[in-house]
């Protein structure tokens, strides 16, 4: 994704020109390492939701397939972010009690870069369709190791728009469970997309695998399918 180039610069320099122990705790890399990173969509229980609603593949396809029908996808989905965000606490909790403080510093800067997206897109700040996108197109992004073309990421948006306001859970569910969904995938899309760009400065054959590892366990978990029927075209995301 050519934005993340333009947010994610300084993160990804972190690893070229501090101390590798600052680096290696700093870097968006260093989150692929720290933690079992098939642990972190658990986090939040309105994500672990929507991921049981999509309990099989071809229930994620046919719901992928609605919601490509609107062209234009549903109105954003926003939630309030006033006052402290919590779930880089709760991701942190699963490093080790010395390494918390700093994943949960790490956590919370790649949220506040995520805005740069939001700008970048013109995306409502607080927009759920918007953070689910991220996190999905970055996700890609890690498994294949590869940029995501910008003018593909607006139609993904619109249809992550309309498959959250077809999912029950959302409709009554609580502001602060939005807030934490938001706030998760925000993040993981953050740490995805930056440890990818990272490696394009700095290859590492050890840390491209795990990231590799974990951006395949996400779409696994999310789709229930295997990560590499994930493909993105002009209208969307699918599952081939």
């Amino acid at each position: 994704m050519h934005l993340v180039r333009r947010t994610l610069a300084l993160a990804a320099v972190l690893c070229l020109v501090q101390s590798p122990v600052h680096a290696q705790m700093y870097s968006p890399g260093y989150a692929v390492t720290g933690a079992p990173m098939s642990n972190f969509l658990s986090s939040s229980y309105l994500t672990q939701s929507v991921v049981n609603d999509l309990s099989t593949p071809k229930r994620a396809q046919a719901a992928l397939a609605g919601a490509g029908r609107s062209k234009d996808g549903a109105g954003a989905l926003t939630v309030s972010t006033r006052g402290p965000a919590t779930m880089p606490a709760k991701l942190a909790a699963h490093y080790p009690a010395g390494q918390q403080a700093k994943a949960k510093a790490l956590f919370e800067d790649l949220l506040v870069r995520y805005r740069g997206i939001e700008k970048q897109f013109d995306i409502p700040h607080g927009d759920l369709g918007g953070a689910l996108a991220s996190f999905l197109v970055a996700s890609w992004m890690g498994l294949h190791n590869r940029s995501f073309p910008d003018e593909r990421f607006p139609p993904v948006v619109a249809q992550m728009r309309s498959l959250l306001a077809a999912q029950p859970e959302l409709a009554d569910a609580p502001m602060l469970d939005r807030r934490e969904m938001y706030e998760q995938m925000a993040i993981l899309g953050m740490l995805m997309a930056g440890t990818q760009m990272a490696l394009q400065q700095q290859p590492d054959a050890a840390t491209e695998q795990r990231m590799r590892e974990a951006a395949r366990g996400y779409l696994r978990q999310f789709f229930k399918a295997d990560a590499e029927r994930v493909s993105f075209g002009p209208g969307g995301l699918q599952l081939d």
